[in-house]
């Protein structure tokens, strides 16, 4: 698959969702965003898969953002305008509504399309030559209310409100120090710090996981306090079989072994 222009595979427990459309530096098409939906349903179809990371095959650019010479298009057919939208809404909700963690791993240009892409993953770690800009006040356009609801989640409305009223493009040291990705590295280390990161995750409970990721989306949408799902939920942990393993591992001093 490594001739196709966003395509997935598979190492150990890690899907991979590869941006390989390097005569464009990544720009994603209508035909990309159609298919990231589908490749994610297709890790989350995967049993053995228990975390996925974006990256692009190449590492001078994650994504130069959406691709601009479909815009005339999209000017003069409505239809087309429309299906580009919806595909868009659906990865997006696709990689957001993902039950294991996602990662996305950004060296070079992380700008437009690219920036909302990562948005939707859980953690953003990018290298020391990554760049960030959420550009769509210098073409007219509006930046989507979704897309800028998972921005003003992770940086706050202030900080928002520039990078989206300037449509600059900062680097990767803003970018942390503002929340908007998770961690920098070299250049050389990135690939391997983000394997570690997800072998991290790995290797705690997939069902703790699944539902940390599912109470962090409600707080998110507004809720603060428990109710009697909640409630149910954190007493019914405490007879599942990933609760026993852990004790058993910790008493035990060896590391957990989660079937879940």
């Amino acid at each position: 698959m490594a001739d196709a222009d966003i395509y997935l595979k598979k190492t150990d427990n890690i899907a991979w969702l590869v941006l390989n459309r390097p005569d464009r530096k990544n720009a994603l098409d209508k035909s990309m965003w159609e298919r990231i939906s589908s490749l994610v349903e297709q890790a989350r179809d995967d049993k053995e898969i228990k975390a996925l990371i974006i990256r692009s095959e190449n590492p001078g650019f994650f994504s130069a953002g959406a691709d601009i010479s479909e815009f005339e298009l999209f000017m003069s057919d409505t239809e087309a305008r429309d299906q580009n939208r919806k595909a868009i809404r659906a990865a997006c909700r696709a990689l957001e509504d993902c039950p294991f963690p996602t990662v996305a791993m950004i060296q070079g240009a992380c700008v437009g399309g690219g920036c909302m892409l990562a948005l939707c993953c859980d953690i953003r770690l990018g290298d020391e030559k990554s760049k960030y800009g959420i550009t769509p006040a210098k073409l007219g356009l509006v930046y989507g209310l979704g897309d800028t609801r998972r921005l003003v989640d992770l940086v706050g409305p202030a900080q928002a409100k520039q990078i989206l009223y300037t449509a600059d493009i900062f680097p990767a040291e803003r970018a942390l120090r503002i929340g908007l990705i998770n961690d920098v590295f070299p250049d050389d280390r990135l690939e391997e710090e983000a394997r570690k990161l997800a072998a991290g995750m790995i290797a705690n409970s997939a069902y703790s996981l699944h539902h940390i990721k599912q109470n962090i989306k409600q707080v998110l949408n507004g809720r603060r306090e428990d109710d009697e799902t909640s409630e149910a939920l954190f007493n019914e942990a405490f007879d599942g079989p990933d609760h026993r393993e852990g004790v058993e591992a910790f008493l035990n001093k060896r590391k957990p072994d989660f079937r879940s």
